[in-house]
């Protein structure tokens, strides 16, 4: 699928600005970090929520969560690996049955929100039915119902997501994950620096135990998948 230049500039400021909130560090050295080709070293925390806050009394932002409130989940990565083989398509919807070709952000839509019924970003209800694609990359990237634990695979668990700004997929443990790849691979296991899409940066969450309140990102711009 072609990309205009003019998507791709607006994409790249995107990603600019979500790391520049997410590491505290100034846009103008966020962007001269990423053009020699390096990860901006972070700020200090200042308690920012990168304009996207939780619903629950004196909670912290996104990235503040205490670790009692995360859980890794082998039940996702268990439930994620039995669709090993499914064939893929680029904005791929799987269906109410589940069987038609998907993307990499509708395959965990899929494990996520029909399967596990839990509450997807930008939704207010619980559940996925596959009739349409469903939130992207971006909006797990924004998502309060998870939080960003680490930018280093050896970091992943079981039933974390690993979330680029143009992939993403299920963390198996290992340095492993599954995502939907290609057309050629479809949905597949691979390592996690395997399955990275190039030069971007990785972003491992850690989804809120059920019960938790989920509050939903719902920007959509400039993600894949």
């Amino acid at each position: 699928m072609a990309v205009s230049g003019l998507g791709v500039a607006y994409t790249a400021s995107g990603f600019v600005l979500l790391w520049s909130g997410v590491k505290n560090t100034s846009i103008k050295d966020t962007l001269t970090s990423f053009l020699k080709g390096q990860v901006p070293a972070p700020g200090q925390p200042q308690n920012l929520t990168i304009g996207i806050t939780d619903n629950r009394p004196d909670a912290p932002g996104t990235d503040e969560l205490p670790q009692e409130d995360l859980v890794s989940d082998n039940s996702i990565a268990s439930d994620a690996q039995k669709y090993a083989g499914h064939p893929y398509l680029y904005g791929g919807a799987p269906g109410p049955n589940g069987t038609k070709p998907w993307d990499c952000s509708s395959f965990v839509n899929w494990v996520l929100g029909h399967d596990l019924g839990m509450t997807l970003p930008g939704n207010s209800t619980p559940g996925y039915n596959g009739s349409s694609h469903g939130p992207n990359t971006i909006s797990y990237l924004g998502w309060t119902g998870a939080a960003t634990i680490s930018n280093k695979a050896s970091d992943a668990q079981a039933g974390d997501l690993c979330v680029w700004q143009t992939h993403m997929g299920i963390a198996l443990g290992n340095g492993n994950m599954i995502s939907a790849l290609n057309p050629s691979l479809g949905t597949k296991v691979t390592t996690i620096a395997g399955g990275s899409p190039g030069p971007e940066i990785l972003f491992v969450r850690r989804i809120r135990p059920t019960g938790v309140t989920q509050a939903a990102g719902t920007t959509t711009a400039g993600g894949r998948g």
